[in-house]
């Protein structure tokens, strides 16, 4: 169906306001033609008005006239379509097509108006969630996505969770899209004032709360954040009894700034990593580093008694400076690591790295450990490895030979940092803000302050079932957590199994020769 409708502006009344501003139709006046000069003068007298006022007055009317002429339009438009039938099919949105709308105005132009109804099509009321005009989230649904974000959930989990509950997608007013976008507008709400000023004013509102949060915020001379450091109440109440030993890493980017986040980490009595304090890094050079560590001691009063870091020489450097005295070891884990990516090439690399591991982990003093390592590399020929002559030079910092009569919590690597940041990474990525990355961070805190508790109520009330007839394993038992004892009684159970006989005694010192017992097979 196509109707065009022609239509003569001189048969379009105008309309004019009366001297006392009063809307009135000059149709009358006019017999409903154009309006005329002489009718501009009955309404309006255009004595004493320079040019300018009168062009004004002439534009006001002819954009009066437009309007008119529009509605007009409009209503014949209306006039000839078709009355609804049944089963008759309506367009989502007409097209008009207007000629002549360049030309000049003059008396006797025409306007065609052309309705083109070619693409109609049926309605589909199901189909309707899919228009932008129909979609929307309530407020109640709005405010469960908002929680479910700031609990570290994703937007996909976040959506498929709120289908299941709804029953399915023909039941919902919105998409996965609409549910993204209401977690962007609410983390932007976060950065109006700006993440640095917001971040600051949390760490005052947290000190007020609770004066033993210590914060420190580094800027640059244009006032633009540079570093961050904090520990609340709890880490630093822990440092206390488990921070001898800490690891540091920062190679983790955890936010859309892409500022390093290098947590100190340590070890708690149930032998779960522990954050004792946390840090947002603009680098990780020496003057930054240097930095940080005088944070800490002016959060803990006090270096750790040892420290484990990756092989970053400004790390090292900054160690000695600042924590002066404490040892410091590098990570065993990236050693190894490294090893693989200088010698791996060699035809006879797997046979190199077994005798490396060896070396590594089967020497008790430095003595042997020379000796181990200078037969390996005599049997293979790698004497002129730079690579290997540069490890072999710090090997002091890394061979756990060297580290035997230290106490190290059992830690000889950074992975403990390292399984921190993999913790993180599902709270936060490299897009989230720092308010939203601050909030993500004490929702996973908190998570790991219920799996101590849980840890805790089991060591008290499901202390595991111990061997009664040796002393040794009841009076752990008592003292012990349940992780900690379950190691020293698999050092018993394997005491069971071993025979040992006295094979010579030297000055102060007696030999023994240990035997291991197969049990028989069942």
């Amino acid at each position: 169906m196509e109707n065009t409708i022609r239509l003569d502006l001189n048969e379009i009344p105008c309309n004019s306001d009366d001297e006392d501003g009063n809307f009135k139709s000059t149709e009358a006046e006019n017999g409903g033609g154009v309006m005329s000069e002489n009718s501009i003068d009955d309404v309006v007298s255009l004595d004493n008005m320079d040019e300018a006022a009168v062009d004004n007055m002439l534009n006001a009317s002819m954009e009066n006239m437009a309007e008119v002429a529009v509605d007009n339009m409009a209503e014949a438009v209306v006039d000839n379509m078709a009355e609804p039938a049944v089963d008759m099919c309506f367009v989502t949105g007409e097209e008009f097509a207007v000629e002549g709308a360049n030309v000049p105005y003059d008396e006797g132009d025409k306007i065609e108006l052309q309705c083109q109804l070619e693409h109609n099509h049926c309605l589909s009321p199901k189909d309707s969630r899919f228009m932008v005009n129909y979609r929307s989230i309530d407020d109640p649904t709005a405010g469960k996505i908002t929680n479910n974000d700031q609990a570290g959930i994703s937007i996909a989990k976040s959506y498929n969770s709120l289908l299941v509950e709804s029953g399915g997608h023909e039941n919902i007013t919105y998409n996965q899209r609409d549910v993204r976008n209401v977690v962007h507008l609410n983390r932007r709400k976060s950065r109006l004032q700006g993440d640095a000023v917001a971040l600051e004013k949390y760490f005052q509102q947290q000190y007020e709360y609770n004066q033993e949060f210590y914060s420190a915020i580094k800027r640059d001379d244009d006032g633009r954040l540079m570093n961050a450091f904090w520990s609340d109440a709890r880490s630093r109440a822990m440092h206390k009894d488990f921070g001898d030993i800490i690891t540091f890493d920062t190679t983790f980017l955890c936010n859309r700034y892409r500022m390093p986040f290098a947590p100190f980490v340590g070890v708690s009595h149930h032998g779960k990593s522990i954050v004792f304090a946390t840090t947002l890094l603009s680098h990780d050079d020496m003057e930054t580093l240097v930095w940080v560590f005088n944070q800490w001691l002016k959060c803990m009063g006090n270096p750790p008694k040892g420290i484990l870091t990756d092989q970053c020489k400004a790390t090292g450097k900054v160690v000695e400076s600042v924590f002066v005295g404490v040892p410091h070891r590098l990570c065993l884990w990236h050693i190894l690591q490294n090893a693989s990516r200088n010698l791996g090439k060699l035809s006879k690399w797997n046979e190199i790295e077994e005798a490396l591991r060896n070396v590594v982990h089967d020497t008790l003093d430095p003595d042997e450990f020379d000796e181990a390592w200078g037969l390996m590399v005599e049997k293979f020929g790698i004497h002129d490895n730079a690579w290997l002559k540069e490890t072999y030079e710090i090997r002091r910092r890394w061979a756990p030979t060297y580290w035997r009569s230290t106490f190290w919590a059992g830690m000889s690597s950074t992975r403990r940092s390292e399984g921190i940041n993999r913790f993180f990474k599902g709270f936060v990525s490299v897009e989230t803000g720092l308010i939203q990355f601050k909030r993500q961070y004490e929702a996973a805190l908190k998570g790991k302050v219920e799996e101590e508790k849980l840890l805790n109520f089991n060591s008290t009330h499901k202390p595991p079932i111990c061997d009664k007839d040796m002393i040794v394993q009841y009076v752990f038992q008592k003292a012990y957590t349940n992780t900690k004892f379950l190691e020293v009684k698999a050092e018993c159970d394997a005491l069971k199994l071993v025979s040992e006989s006295k094979t010579a005694s030297l000055v102060g010192l007696s030999v023994y020769q240990a035997i291991e017992k197969f049990p028989n097979p069942v």
